[in-house]
């Protein structure tokens, strides 16, 4: 199969998870027990955490943040995004704060745009902010829905589906701006950077910002281990307690192979970060200047050019106009080439569909035209041309 969905996830790498095995058998004891095979496990749960934090935070001078590894990246925001609801509530048993308020955007991932709806079914109050036409949030329309009982703004770096990098460091500058127009320190700032950690330069604490969720299965590493980045500026309060594991942020017994692996592998997507990122923009390149063989059909949005610093260059949607994306990812999938239509996880959304190209402003018959393309460092351009071929065919065969 020609696999062009690396967004939804990645094939993990052989070594590592060879590596994670040998951790599992040879360290399994608990890392919280305090005899020989607990503090063993320990020793091996810190050096990972210490490895990850150095690839992560390498922009970056003294160690300011903390590292809490979690069950996966949903789970990282869900620990960021829920604490909002303790906050509620000390506000209310000491009334400092009659409401609150959180501001995030229409083009979230499920795991933010579902949490920041729960929170408004609770009675907190939600500002859904639209991006630009071009997919990425303007930082000043960010900063005009603060208000002063703003408890929490959630971006995330790169959109899942687009591939939108959204200047997140100048968001953060214009949060806190606003936040000073109101006399009160900024808002907790929480950012989804699943799709950024290896392929975008994202370091959480030189852009400033208070928390950060990584998945490892997005950079070749196991599914179901996450991790959550949190400033020592901006502490958390967490919704779901338990044993104390992880600082007291994430309870339950840590994976330690896990979180073995997701340190090798944001090691070696750090390492490797400048000839993968130079790859990804030649088969860009060339899936953009193929696309214009096929009558019609054109990247989302409209205009978008090989190169363009706006986006990540390992995800591209693309319209199909008159032919539902849902169709051709099965025709291609028949043809032997793994697509999407967008978020694996909004397959099973309360909000499923593309409101994220709707919010752009994008038509909705087109919008569900689109399907994305993602690739990775073992993706080459023979396969791009595989897919241009079988779509070409798809589309000339089923388009109405």
């Amino acid at each position: 199969m020609t696999y062009l969905d690396w967004a939804a996830t990645t094939p993990p790498d052989p070594q590592i998870l060879a590596q994670a095995a040998e951790i599992a058998a040879e360290s399994f004891g608990n890392p919280s027990s305090k005899h020989k095979l607990g503090l063993e496990a320990k020793s091996v749960l810190e050096l990972a955490r210490s490895r990850f934090e150095t690839a992560l935070c390498s922009r970056s001078t003294g160690k300011k943040g903390r590292l809490v590894f979690t069950g996966g990246g949903s789970e990282a925001d869900a620990i960021a995004i829920l604490a909002v609801l303790r906050q509620a509530m000390n506000a209310r048993r000491d009334g400092s704060i009659k409401r609150l308020h959180v501001v995030t955007t229409e083009i979230e991932h499920a795991a933010v745009y579902e949490e920041a709806h729960l929170l408004k079914a609770l009675g907190l109050d939600v500002s859904f902010v639209k991006p630009e036409p071009d997919g990425c949030v303007d930082p000043q329309k960010i900063a005009a829905a603060v208000e002063k009982d703003t408890a929490l703004v959630a971006v995330m770096a790169v959109n899942n589906e687009t591939g939108a990098v959204q200047p997140i460091a100048d968001i953060a500058k214009a949060i806190a701006e606003a936040a000073v127009a109101f006399g009160r320190k900024s808002p907790r700032f929480h950012v989804d950077a699943v799709q950024a950690l290896g392929k975008i330069a994202f370091d959480p604490q030189a852009a400033g910002v208070s928390s950060a969720a990584f998945s490892a299965h997005k950079i070749r590493g196991p599914r179901s281990v996450g991790a959550l980045w949190v400033a020592d500026c901006a502490p958390i309060e967490p919704l779901a307690l338990g044993g104390g594991q992880e600082t007291g942020l994430r309870p339950g017994t840590e994976s330690i192979q896990g979180a073995w692996a997701f340190a090798q592998a944001a090691e070696a997507a750090a390492t490797s970060f400048d000839a993968r990122i130079a790859l990804a923009r030649e088969l860009e390149a060339h899936l953009i200047s193929g696309l214009g063989s096929i009558p019609g059909v054109y990247a989302l949005p409209a205009g978008r050019i090989a190169g363009d610093p706006r986006y990540s260059p390992l995800i591209l949607s693309i319209a199909f106009p008159g032919l539902s994306g849902e169709v051709l990812v099965r025709a291609l999938s028949d043809a032997g080439v793994a697509v999407s239509t967008g978020s694996a996880c909004s397959a099973n959304a309360k909000r499923a569909g593309r409101r994220v190209i709707e919010a752009m402003g994008v038509a909705p018959p087109l919008a569900l035209s689109a399907i994305r393309v993602s690739t990775g460092d073992l993706t080459t351009c023979a396969e791009i041309d595989i897919f241009l071929e079988a779509a070409s065919d798809a589309y000339r065969r089923l388009k109405t």
